[in-house]
């Protein structure tokens, strides 16, 4: 009888975490910071595995919650949130334009983030996505794009005036892939 009672409860268990993975969410230890100043731990998905669909609002769920209870947050009442190591901002890049959820690959002096933009391709079942490039100065509001097209020189523009991280563009050969080695160099050296 104890190994039916196991068995059953087993068969319960696996078909819950059937029904989540079979929806494409899942979730996984992170957490949320709040407008109001929080940060809350738990439980965040930001995407569906099974379409690829990158969300507006995350799904969280509280550690606290006893109930487990999925709540859904986004720019309104979050600033950022983090899971599986990745810490994610909502961005403003144009007024009038919603804020975005981006990426911070590096952080520190200069930051680099990653986003995503829905292609036409897109369809309900599978989303597809192209992936932007942006850096952001701490003391500058304004947000720079990476784009692969001209790179050293464009790079050489942006970082005019400090000549130790343009030498190592030119010389390195350096590509829109090595940007994150870029922007770790400039914050080593600042």
């Amino acid at each position: 009888m104890k190994h039916f009672s196991l068995l059953i409860a087993l068969f319960v268990l696996s078909f819950h975490a059937f029904g989540q993975g079979a929806k494409g969410q899942e979730f996984i230890d992170g957490w949320v910071a709040t407008k109001k100043g929080d940060t809350l731990r738990g439980k965040v998905c930001y995407e569906n595995t099974k379409t690829g669909e990158r969300y507006e609002k995350v799904f969280f769920i509280d550690s606290k919650d006893a109930t487990n209870a999925k709540k859904r947050y986004g720019n309104e009442k979050l600033t950022a949130f983090g899971a599986g190591g990745k810490v994610f901002e909502w961005v403003m890049l144009e007024d009038g334009i919603p804020p975005l959820i981006m990426e911070r690959v590096v952080g520190g002096d200069l930051n680099l983030y990653r986003c995503w933009f829905k292609t036409m391709d897109s369809t309900p079942q599978k989303m597809t996505y192209e992936v932007g490039m942006f850096l952001k100065k701490k003391d500058n509001p304004e947000f720079y794009e990476v784009m692969d097209k001209k790179f050293q020189k464009e790079m050489a523009a942006y970082f005019k005036g400090d000549e130790a991280i343009v030498k190592m563009i030119k010389e390195k050969e350096y590509t829109i892939k090595d940007i994150d080695k870029i922007v770790q160099a400039y914050n080593e050296l600042e």
